[in-house]
């Protein structure tokens, strides 16, 4: 039987959000709902009418619930840029002083660093991820794709990677704010042309040398010891207890253009040809009569390498230089939460977001010291490095991954693999995690570890997987759902979300037990096939092991979370609406200490065509924040934009502008009307 959680939940994005002083969570005796969930506190009240599934083009709340727009595309970051924003006449140099595209996770920091991160403030320095371009939602007079110049499709590249941004509240006006011109206060951009540093174990890896050598010929003037590559396909993320931004890289197979054939002289090297069958660059989609250089893997067949970390940085420090820190490993990150562990020591949890792969930990060797920033400023490049196995039993194994430990199993199963040292192994992280049975997993998005208002960690943990499309069996870790045809393999379109308690509720515990929290899907469809827009048979029972894991409102594609102070979990989707056709993707909210089946209740429904990320709440939580990211990149039939925008069809959203104006990726605040905590 599911078992339920019974007491408060925190996480790490919820302490930047007014939980200083909360208990950590105790899941004492919670196997099953009982005795033991009655001497748990109270389950949290959600004090707001549930929002009905709409496809509107605007973002949709609760009564006595308003929304701005807090910054979106294209907004000044500089007084050295006009207020006027015309993505026609955009360039590279503009974009460096402006907001970027499809912007992702949020991450609040207090104006002044302070451990712990105080309940209040009217200041802030918030730290956005700008994950990718979207080229059908720029330049809207641009006609034909073959109008795209090399200019273009630079200023493309430059929208994407990290803004961070200054923000106060006037009465209770959250307002962006400029600066004067760049290093001049603590606003910035970080692009995939930004100096940054890779640091740790791979730092001298032969493809990240190689790399280098071809991001500086083109980009010249870094400083020694930084490569001109910045960052790009940041998609979510974290905050360390020491106040610096974790950003995750993802998808950068999708930047570098080239076929095929371009590769086929550095794949006579076996790793190389396996890291490019794993990560799938490069993009043969993307021009390469136009794209930078080095974005050209027929002239720089290892620029992927430089690619695929978490990167830190320093948002008090608009001067500092971002560092990849690879002894996190290279795959297609996620997320990069904190939990100290009992030991002080810094777990840091990722997962790798494709069909198949993979949940990771790293525990620096370090320890956090409270009373020195500076002294844990490179925490992140000495430590262990895990990957998740969970085993039919409810139990699980943290494999550490090491050079001896990989070729042991490399060798055993006769595998031509091999890594000659741990900058090796971080560099094909992957590689390592198959050979040593780590379990693939239906793509594992935010990882969030529970912990309390000095950052200490007690072991618990949710992940996000989002779905995954292709059909099988129940595995660990990823189950199936009820089913006419039970022996029949399934795909798992709505996803589901899983608990995790380390052992002794320590986060650098070598051993777990896991369960599921949620099987997202519908608890009230009639059947157990639900046809998609598109003509998908989803199965969307939310029961597991004969029991319904919530009620109330469906949802689908869970991505980002949020807990906040009162027990409650905060949801945000990204590609519900490819499940549920009648709803666009949308925030729900469940209290974490019910007993099953949880209530869920449907907070915000976002505009036509985007997905909602990164949802945040303010120090005391009078607003909530989240990302509108690429509205109108579809029809709400479930027809993509790119695929109609070539055609002459205006764009299906106008969010947030409204009217006939182009749609833009933006960040929004939510409040109460009345000036009350969210959600009450």
């Amino acid at each position: 039987m599911a078992k339920h959680i019974n007491d408060l939940i925190a996480s790490r994005r919820a302490v930047l959000g007014g939980l200083v002083g909360m208990p950590l969570l105790n899941l004492a005796g919670c196997a099953t709902p009982g005795p033991a969930a009655s001497s748990a506190a109270p389950p949290a009240v959600m004090n707001f009418a549930s929002v009905a599934a709409t496809n509107a083009d605007t973002v949709s709340l609760p009564p006595g619930y308003s929304f701005r727009t807090l910054i979106a595309w294209g907004d000044a970051l500089f007084d050295t840029v006009s207020v006027n924003f015309d993505p026609d006449t955009l360039t590279r140099a503009e974009q460096e002083q402006r907001f970027g595209q499809n912007c992702d996770m949020l991450a609040a920091l207090p104006h002044t660093y302070a451990f712990p991160p105080p309940r209040n403030g009217d200041r802030l320095i918030l730290c956005v991820n700008n994950e990718y371009a979207s080229a059908e939602l720029m330049f809207p007079a641009l006609e034909r794709m073959d109008q795209f110049s090399a200019a273009h499709l630079e200023t493309l590249y430059t929208s994407v990677g990290v803004s961070i941004v200054e923000i106060e509240r006037d009465d209770a006006d959250w307002r962006a704010l400029k600066n004067p011109a760049p290093g001049e206060g603590f606003n910035r951009r970080i692009t995939p042309f930004t100096p940054v540093r890779i640091s740790g174990p791979a730092a001298q890896h032969p493809w990240v040398v190689a790399a280098s050598t071809v991001f500086n010929a083109n980009e010249p003037g870094g400083g020694a010891g930084e490569v001109a590559c910045g960052t790009l396909q940041n998609c979510a993320g974290g905050v360390t207890p020491w106040g610096t931004f974790l950003s995750a890289e993802e998808n950068f197979d999708s930047m570098f253009a080239g076929t095929p054939e371009d590769v086929t002289e550095a794949s006579r090297d076996d790793a190389y040809a396996l890291d490019v069958l794993s990560h799938g660059y490069p993009a043969p989609y993307i021009p390469r009569r136009i794209a930078p250089s080095q974005y050209r893997i027929a002239d720089n067949p290892h620029g992927p390498a430089l690619f695929g970390w978490i990167v830190e940085i320093d948002p008090y420090d608009p001067n500092s230089t971002p560092k990849k820190r690879t002894a996190l490993g290279r795959k297609k990150n996620e997320c990069a939460n904190t939990a100290i562990a009992r030991d002080g020591r810094v777990a840091v949890y990722t997962g790798d977001d494709q069909r198949g792969e993979h949940l990771y930990k790293f525990v620096t060797r370090g320890r956090f010291d409270a009373n020195n920033r500076a002294a844990n400023m490179d925490l992140l490049d000495e430590g262990d490095l895990y990957a998740a196995q969970f085993l039919e039993n409810g139990q699980g194994r943290w494999l550490k991954l090491t050079v001896e430990t990989a070729n042991a199993a490399a060798q055993a199963a006769e595998s031509p693999i091999r890594f000659a040292d741990q900058g090796d192994l971080v560099m094909r992280v992957r590689d390592a995690a198959r050979l040593l049975d780590a379990t693939p997993m239906d793509r594992p998005e935010d990882v969030e570890p529970v912990i309390d208002a000095n950052w200490r960690g007690d072991g618990t943990v949710l992940i996000a997987c989002t779905n995954n499309n292709e059909r099988g069996f129940e595995t660990p870790g990823n189950p199936r759902r009820e089913s006419e045809n039970p022996n029949t393999a399934q795909n798992n379109l709505p996803g589901h979300i899983l608990r995790l308690d380390e052992a002794n509720g320590d986060n650098a515990a070598e051993r777990f037990t896991w369960d599921v929290f949620a099987l997202c899907g519908d608890p009230d469809a009639p059947d157990l096939i639900h046809e998609t827009r598109t003509g998908l048979h989803a199965h969307v029972s939310v029961d597991w092991n004969g029991q319904p894991t919530f009620t109330g409102d469906r949802f689908a594609c869970p991505d980002n979370i949020l807990l906040d102070s009162t027990h409650r979990v905060w949801i945000a989707t990204d590609g519900s609406d490819a499940v549920f056709g009648d709803c666009n993707d949308n925030v729900v909210v469940t209290p974490a200490n019910a007993t099953l089946p949880r209530p869920v209740k449907r907070f915000l429904v976002g505009p036509v065509g985007a997905e909602i990320c990164g949802p945040l709440l303010t120090p005391d939580e009078r607003a909530f924040m989240c990302c509108i990211q690429h509205p109108g990149a579809n029809t709400v039939a479930g027809q993509e934009y790119w695929q109609l925008r070539w055609t002459g069809a205006p764009p299906p959203s106008h969010f947030p502008d409204g009217g006939d104006r182009w749609p833009r990726s933006a960040v929004v605040v939510v409040t109460r009307d009345d000036g009350g905590r969210i959600g009450d």
